[in-house]
Protein backbone atom coordinates (compact mmCIF):
# COMPACT_ATOMS: atom_id res chain seq x y z
CA UNK A 1 0.00 0.00 0.00
CA UNK A 2 1.31 3.52 -0.99
CA UNK A 3 1.43 5.89 1.63
CA UNK A 4 0.85 9.82 0.43
CA UNK A 5 0.09 12.89 2.48
CA UNK A 6 -1.76 14.09 -0.86
CA UNK A 7 -3.43 11.34 -0.60
CA UNK A 8 -4.29 11.66 2.96
CA UNK A 9 -5.70 15.20 2.46
CA UNK A 10 -7.15 14.66 -0.39
CA UNK A 11 -9.53 11.90 1.62
CA UNK A 12 -9.73 14.40 4.33
CA UNK A 13 -11.05 17.23 2.12
CA UNK A 14 -13.73 14.80 0.40
CA UNK A 15 -15.46 13.69 3.86
CA UNK A 16 -15.36 17.48 5.16
CA UNK A 17 -17.01 18.03 1.48
CA UNK A 18 -19.30 15.14 2.14
CA UNK A 19 -20.61 16.41 5.45
CA UNK A 20 -21.31 19.84 4.64
CA UNK A 21 -23.34 18.28 1.77
CA UNK A 22 -25.06 16.67 4.36
CA UNK A 23 -25.35 19.23 6.98
CA UNK A 24 -27.00 21.62 4.51
CA UNK A 25 -29.42 19.02 3.42
CA UNK A 26 -33.25 20.28 2.48
CA UNK A 27 -33.78 18.73 6.05
CA UNK A 28 -31.33 21.26 8.09
CA UNK A 29 -31.83 24.23 5.18
CA UNK A 30 -31.42 27.07 7.48
CA UNK A 31 -35.18 27.74 7.84
CA UNK A 32 -35.55 30.84 9.89
CA UNK A 33 -38.21 31.11 12.55
CA UNK A 34 -40.29 34.12 10.74
CA UNK A 35 -41.28 31.50 8.29
CA UNK A 36 -43.35 30.15 11.04
CA UNK A 37 -44.94 33.25 12.79
CA UNK A 38 -46.70 36.06 10.96
CA UNK A 39 -47.66 39.07 12.37
CA UNK A 40 -50.08 42.83 12.33
CA UNK A 41 -49.68 45.62 14.19
CA UNK A 42 -52.26 48.60 14.92
CA UNK A 43 -51.10 51.92 16.89
CA UNK A 44 -53.38 54.72 18.32
CA UNK A 45 -53.35 58.01 17.19
CA UNK A 46 -51.31 60.53 18.91
CA UNK A 47 -52.56 61.85 22.06
CA UNK A 48 -51.35 65.14 23.26
CA UNK A 49 -47.92 64.54 24.98
CA UNK A 50 -46.98 62.89 21.67
CA UNK A 51 -47.85 59.39 23.01
CA UNK A 52 -49.78 56.10 21.40
CA UNK A 53 -50.25 52.22 22.08
CA UNK A 54 -49.08 49.84 19.74
CA UNK A 55 -50.90 46.53 19.40
CA UNK A 56 -48.52 43.94 18.14
CA UNK A 57 -50.55 40.50 17.54
CA UNK A 58 -48.57 37.63 15.99
CA UNK A 59 -49.80 34.44 14.74
CA UNK A 60 -47.59 31.29 15.18
CA UNK A 61 -47.83 28.19 13.02
CA UNK A 62 -49.93 25.35 14.59
CA UNK A 63 -47.57 22.82 16.38
CA UNK A 64 -44.83 25.09 16.81
CA UNK A 65 -43.68 27.98 19.80
CA UNK A 66 -41.80 31.12 19.91
CA UNK A 67 -40.11 31.51 23.33
CA UNK A 68 -41.42 34.28 25.72
CA UNK A 69 -40.23 37.35 27.51
CA UNK A 70 -39.25 36.06 29.73
CA UNK A 71 -38.52 32.46 28.86
CA UNK A 72 -37.38 32.16 32.70
CA UNK A 73 -34.39 29.69 31.52
CA UNK A 74 -30.69 31.25 31.19
CA UNK A 75 -29.59 29.51 28.09
CA UNK A 76 -32.94 30.69 25.55
CA UNK A 77 -32.47 34.62 27.08
CA UNK A 78 -31.17 34.87 23.58
CA UNK A 79 -34.06 33.62 21.43
CA UNK A 80 -36.96 35.05 23.93
CA UNK A 81 -39.82 37.37 21.89
CA UNK A 82 -37.81 40.77 21.76
CA UNK A 83 -39.78 43.99 20.06
CA UNK A 84 -38.04 46.75 18.65
CA UNK A 85 -39.69 50.15 17.38
CA UNK A 86 -38.21 52.82 15.64
CA UNK A 87 -39.57 56.02 13.84
CA UNK A 88 -37.98 57.49 10.92
CA UNK A 89 -34.71 59.48 12.43
CA UNK A 90 -36.29 61.03 15.16
CA UNK A 91 -35.55 59.01 18.67
CA UNK A 92 -38.50 57.65 20.29
CA UNK A 93 -38.97 56.20 23.93
CA UNK A 94 -40.63 52.29 24.17
CA UNK A 95 -41.86 51.00 26.67
CA UNK A 96 -42.84 46.63 25.48
CA UNK A 97 -45.38 44.93 27.99
CA UNK A 98 -44.80 41.33 27.34
CA UNK A 99 -48.04 38.66 28.18
CA UNK A 100 -47.13 36.07 30.25
CA UNK A 101 -46.09 32.98 28.55
CA UNK A 102 -47.53 29.64 29.24
CA UNK A 103 -45.20 27.02 31.35
CA UNK A 104 -43.63 24.53 28.88
CA UNK A 105 -41.85 21.22 30.51
CA UNK A 106 -39.10 19.75 28.25
CA UNK A 107 -37.70 16.67 30.24
CA UNK A 108 -36.51 18.38 33.17
CA UNK A 109 -36.38 22.15 31.84
CA UNK A 110 -39.19 24.62 32.77
CA UNK A 111 -39.44 27.27 30.44
CA UNK A 112 -42.65 30.06 29.22
CA UNK A 113 -43.66 30.16 25.29
CA UNK A 114 -46.09 31.96 23.31
CA UNK A 115 -48.19 29.45 21.31
CA UNK A 116 -51.09 29.89 18.58
CA UNK A 117 -51.56 33.51 19.16
CA UNK A 118 -50.64 36.14 20.93
CA UNK A 119 -50.88 39.76 21.60
CA UNK A 120 -47.99 42.22 22.81
CA UNK A 121 -48.49 46.09 23.57
CA UNK A 122 -46.28 48.98 23.85
CA UNK A 123 -46.16 52.33 25.05
CA UNK A 124 -44.81 54.82 22.39
CA UNK A 125 -43.84 58.66 23.15
CA UNK A 126 -42.16 60.18 19.81
CA UNK A 127 -40.92 63.60 19.61
CA UNK A 128 -42.85 66.69 18.98
CA UNK A 129 -44.14 66.74 15.42
CA UNK A 130 -42.80 63.02 14.76
CA UNK A 131 -45.85 61.76 12.78
CA UNK A 132 -43.19 59.38 10.41
CA UNK A 133 -44.18 55.14 10.28
CA UNK A 134 -43.32 53.31 13.08
CA UNK A 135 -40.86 50.31 12.38
CA UNK A 136 -41.49 47.29 14.35
CA UNK A 137 -39.13 44.26 14.70
CA UNK A 138 -40.00 41.33 16.32
CA UNK A 139 -36.92 38.83 17.07
CA UNK A 140 -38.27 35.04 17.36
CA UNK A 141 -37.14 31.40 17.61
CA UNK A 142 -39.19 28.76 16.94
CA UNK A 143 -39.35 25.41 17.84
CA UNK A 144 -41.35 22.61 18.12
CA UNK A 145 -41.05 19.45 19.99
CA UNK A 146 -38.39 18.13 17.36
CA UNK A 147 -36.76 21.08 16.25
CA UNK A 148 -35.52 24.65 16.90
CA UNK A 149 -35.71 27.01 12.94
CA UNK A 150 -32.57 29.21 12.96
CA UNK A 151 -33.97 32.83 14.28
CA UNK A 152 -36.27 35.00 12.59
CA UNK A 153 -37.24 38.59 12.51
CA UNK A 154 -40.72 39.82 12.08
CA UNK A 155 -40.61 43.31 9.92
CA UNK A 156 -44.13 45.35 10.44
CA UNK A 157 -45.19 48.86 9.57
CA UNK A 158 -47.51 50.92 11.60
CA UNK A 159 -48.37 54.38 9.48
Amino acid sequence: MIRSPLLGRLLMALALVGLALAWNSPANAGIKSDSKVKGTATATKLNDKNEQTVTITLDIVKGWHVYANPVNFETLVDGQTRVKITAGVKPVSVNVMYPPGKKYVDNKDVYFIYEDQVTIQASVKRAAGDGSPLQISVEVQACNKNECLLPGVVKLTVP
